[in-house]
């Protein structure tokens, strides 16, 4: 019998008891049947996948083999008793459930298929356990895997305790290991899938079963990002502890910047931002259709709101991210007292100026100085009022001008590449001023502000308004900033667009002295788009 052989034989027993799943289920009161069975298949599957090895091939039965399958049983006893304490089992579905062919394609079939596929570390060993007896890396696997059971169990029975207490949902748990990740209980089953790979890995040819756990890894982030689109949008509480937690790994560094300093000078930031760049500029159908369909998948953007809304029509992924919208989707607040957005994101900080130091994050300040590199300039800013919008990947990338004026001065600062995530705020000390960025000063007939585009890892370039080379080279691009646009060029108007990210990052607005923002109307972590208001001039 061969693995294939083997796979399609487990692939079979599933599908069929999938199938009866669907034939019996009818009605919504039965649909926590099908819940129940994503549990249940981690239990039946490897005790399956070991009788079939068993009773095909050969009846003795590896050490190795009574370890991996032991840990699944106990993974989906788990998850199976805590379906029933999560209270999801008679309610489930948000329409009537009817039983259709479609049904049976997204409620049982893909799932059937994906308990499959996530398990094949498992497939691995009982197919080919190799030598019988425990090494090192089994020994690894065995700690990663309690280390995963520990952390899902203690996250979901503090997170069944909170909710118990809290009856009211726009409340957020955000003590514990809660305190540390927004999802620890994935995280926590990640790791124990990890650590079957790991186990695996001692077998003949275990380590081509990778793709389990990044299936898995893949499967949870999709929900991830649908469940806290729902939350992101509805409490405010939950984007300020978004912006001040990781999205899964728990941060046991924060506000702590040594443990990775050291290392991470070392990192090969630019030597991988190059490599994504060469990949998102590349003009093969499918690299580009793979990348963008990944992208779509994932982010789910709108794109009723580009210019272009047909995916396929895009020449490559970079051209697809940094695609332009109707003037109808960004409508410019025409009011000649609004300072408006330059960009679509989250407000990441804001505040006032002082002694020439802005908030990076919560006890983290850093010098405006050595934001712009130019200290001269830096003093007509003192006092003044900074706020720092974050574009995170799923954002319009174009920049725009927020008010009408006169480019006086544009350069480039050299700089690392590092990510300018909320974690990373959090990290890295003077992170802004560590990394690439440009600065762009206008001064307008009222006052005059300044824009610090940062770049970030992954950021291919940022491109100039001014630039007219289809593909122009980083020393080009450099060159441009530095010279900056020509004599009939430099008057902008409000909403003008000013240049354009090729990947996510941030940008710094500087206003002097006499501007803020009401922190009743524009606060941290707010949603912004490009062309709103951020401050009413007419209240100063």
């Amino acid at each position: 019998m061969s693995l294939l052989e083997y796979f399609v034989y487990i692939t079979l027993i599933n599908w069929s008891i999938v199938s009866f799943l669907w034939l019996f289920i009818r009605k919504n009161d039965h649909f926590y049947l099908r819940d129940l069975y994503w549990g249940g298949g981690f239990v039946w599957l490897p005790l399956s996948a070991m009788a079939l090895q068993g009773y095909l091939e050969n009846s003795d039965f590896h050490i190795r083999q009574i370890l991996v399958n032991s840990l699944v049983v106990l993974l989906g006893i788990k998850l199976f008793l805590s379906t029933n304490k999560k209270g999801s089992l008679r309610a489930v579905i948000g329409k009537p459930y009817e039983r259709t062919l479609e049904s049976y394609r997204d409620n049982f079939l893909k799932m059937g298929i994906l308990q499959v596929i996530v398990i094949s570390p498992v497939i691995s060993v009982n197919y080919l356990p190799g030598i019988n007896s425990l090494n090192f890396l089994d020994f690894i696997g065995l700690i990663v895997f309690f280390l995963g059971f520990y952390t899902e169990s203690k996250s979901n029975k503090d997170l069944l305790s909170f909710k118990a207490r809290n009856t009211e949902e726009v409340k957020i748990l955000t003590s514990g290991l809660w305190s540390l990740s927004r999802h620890p209980n994935y995280f926590g089953h990640i790791l124990q899938w990890c650590a079957l790979y790991i186990i695996a890995l001692s077998s003949i040819g275990g380590e081509w079963s990778f793709y389990g756990p990044l299936i898995m890894y893949l499967y949870l982030l999709n929900l991830i990002e649908g469940t806290e689109k729902g939350l992101l949008s509805e409490s405010g509480e939950y984007k300020v502890y978004s912006m001040n937690t990781n999205k899964l790994v728990p941060d046991f560094f924060i506000g702590r910047n040594r443990p990775f300093a050291v290392i991470r000078p070392l990192l090969p930031f630019k030597p991988l931002t190059a490599l994504a760049g060469y990949f998102s500029n590349l003009e093969t159908p499918f690299i580009k259709s793979l990348l963008i369909g990944i992208f779509c998948y994932f982010y789910k953007p709108d794109l009723k709101e580009s210019v272009e809304s047909d995916s396929k029509k895009y020449k490559s992924f970079n051209d697809f991210f940094t695609r332009k919208l109707k003037s109808e989707s960004r409508p410019i607040n025409p009011d000649v007292n609004i300072i408006t957005s330059p960009v679509d994101g989250i407000v990441a900080q804001l505040g006032k100026i002082e002694k020439e130091n802005l908030i990076q994050a919560k006890g983290i300040k850093y010098s405006l100085g050595d934001l712009i590199e130019d200290k001269k300039l830096a003093k007509t800013f003192q006092n003044g009022f900074f706020i720092t919008i974050y574009l995170a990947p799923i954002n319009y990338h174009r920049i725009h001008s927020p008010f009408n004026g006169t480019i006086e001065e544009t350069k480039y600062l050299e700089g690392n590449l590092y990510s300018v995530n909320a974690q990373s705020t959090r990290r890295i000390k003077s992170l802004y001023s560590s990394n690439e960025r440009t600065f762009c000063y206008v001064n307008s007939d009222n006052f005059y502000f300044g824009l610090v585009i940062v770049g970030a890892a992954m950021v291919g370039s940022i491109v100039p308004f001014w630039n007219t080379e289809t593909k122009p080279t980083k020393r080009n691009l450099i060159n441009m900033w530095n010279e900056g646009p020509m004599k009939d060029l430099k008057a902008v108007s409000k909403g003008q667009e000013l240049g354009y990210f090729q990947m996510g990052s941030t940008v710094i607005l500087l206003l002097p002295s006499g501007i803020e923002a009401d922190k009743n109307f524009l606060y941290e972590s707010k949603a912004v788009k490009f062309g709103e208001e951020l401050i009413n001039l007419s209240n100063e």
